[in-house]
């Protein structure tokens, strides 16, 4: 849900909360309005009555005084204490042809010795015609906050929040790859303004710890292939030198951690690349020619293992994703597959148009399956892999939208891609 549109039904619950007690407030303000000035109206007319009945006006006893069928006034036969009543009473309309309520003032009057009763009465508002009138009102009046609400929600998400909107798409358009930050542009809103400055120092820096990140692991990279030539051209040199057998064995073991080293660098070196996503010109990939060239070119290394491949691969399987990154996920695969294998041991590569699937024999993993993708674990502890292989292929997965997964069963590793 939008910001603005959030904002507005937020503005018009509390109008429909706020309208509501109104309303309840209105009713009762306008009916003891009402009620009040009729009240007012009859005193006024027994005022009246009482003035002329002072100056010897006479009416007749038990009579509507002068056809006014609301007023009633005539002369009792014992003394009384002055006083006024009002109150409610039902009254029958003979246009209504139904008793209506009425408020009726009552008058007990003592005029030049003489007792008066004089009566007034007249037809009020029904409390439904006032909560009829209220709830009209009220009505129109939401009718009207919705309407300036809407209006309002257009003219401040169109122009009020345009800063924010801009802002918006230069950060989901930021890559760190152009190695430009995102400046901040002066707006006319205070929060905006912090907004842009924040994103500014945000990206500058993130700019900065990228910049300073590459070069190290790119320096890293090269300061430590040059020391690992040397040594082991050295020690290839010293293996031509005469040696004890026992002297072999160390040069041996050496040759084999200066490569595994070597080796390390590189693949840390890639999987910084690829973190930083610096592979994203993505295109159209024949993963099945990429795949079938890939045999071909392990053609030798797989007799000299003495393993068997058996391979169903669709033509024209197609991914898109950068030529670099499918090389080296489905060489890394492959490795993988034959770095753990056993003597005499298969491979089996299936490939069809949503899914790829290598599988190969080999022992009981040490370690968790799940944990397998994780950065420098090993299926075998004690093997030479470096731990970096899946790590690599599960960084390149994710980076394009695919999914893993790693399955072991009767002696059989089992690693499944979902391209689409």
């Amino acid at each position: 849900m939008k910001l603005i549109t959030r904002f507005i039904l937020i503005y018009l619950i509390i109008t429909v909360i706020v309208l509501g007690i109104g309303g309840v407030i209105s009713y009762f303000i306008i009916k003891d309005e009402i009620d009040r000035e009729l009240t007012w109206e009859f005193m006024e007319r027994i005022d009246r009555v009482t003035y002329l009945l002072e100056h010897g006006r006479r009416f007749h006893p038990r009579r509507n005084v002068d056809g006014d069928r609301n007023l009633v006034v005539h002369q009792l036969e014992y003394p009384v204490e002055e006083r006024i009543e009002v109150g409610d009473t039902l009254i029958y309309s003979d246009r209504l042809e139904q008793s209506e309520q009425n408020v009726k003032v009552s008058a007990y009057r003592n005029i030049d010795g003489r007792s008066y009763y004089i009566s007034t009465y007249g037809a009020m508002i029904e409390p439904d015609d006032i909560t009829e009138a209220v709830i009209k009102t009220l009505l129109w009046i939401l009718g009207m906050q919705i309407i300036g609400a809407i209006g309002v929600g257009f003219l401040v998400s169109g122009r009020l929040f345009k800063p924010f909107r801009e802002t918006l798409n230069k950060i989901a358009n930021f890559k760190l790859q152009k190695k430009e930050y995102v400046p901040a542009e002066k707006t006319g809103v205070k929060e905006f303004n912090d907004l842009n400055r924040f994103v500014e120092e945000m990206t500058r820096k993130a700019v900065s710890d990228y910049k300073n990140l590459k070069e190290f692991a790119e320096n890293a990279s090269h300061e430590l292939q040059t020391p690992l030539a040397i040594a082991k051209g050295k020690l290839e040199l010293l293996t031509e030198t005469p040696l004890t057998e026992e002297q072999y064995k160390y040069v041996e073991s050496l040759e084999k951690s200066v490569k595994k080293l070597s080796r390390l660098s590189e693949s840390l070196a890639l999987l910084t690349k690829i973190e930083n996503h610096e592979f994203e010109n993505n295109e159209s990939i024949n993963l099945s020619d990429v795949i079938k060239e890939s045999l071909e070119a392990f053609r030798e290394f797989i007799a000299l293992n003495n393993l068997t491949v058996e391979t169903e691969i669709e033509d024209d399987v197609h991914i898109n994703m950068h030529p670099v990154l499918a090389d080296i996920l489905w060489t890394n695969l492959f490795q993988n597959a034959i770095r753990h294998n056993v003597e005499n041991g298969k491979i089996r590569i299936h490939l069809e148009e949503r899914k790829l699937v290598i599988a190969n024999t080999g022992e009981d993993p040490e370690v968790n399956p799940d944990q397998l993708f994780e950065r420098f674990r090993k299926a075998e502890q004690s093997s030479e892999s470096i731990g970096l292989g899946l790590s690599i292929i599960k960084r390149i997965v994710d980076q394009n939208h695919l999914s893993i997964v790693y399955t072991y069963s009767d002696n059989w590793h089992r690693i499944e891609i979902r391209l689409k």
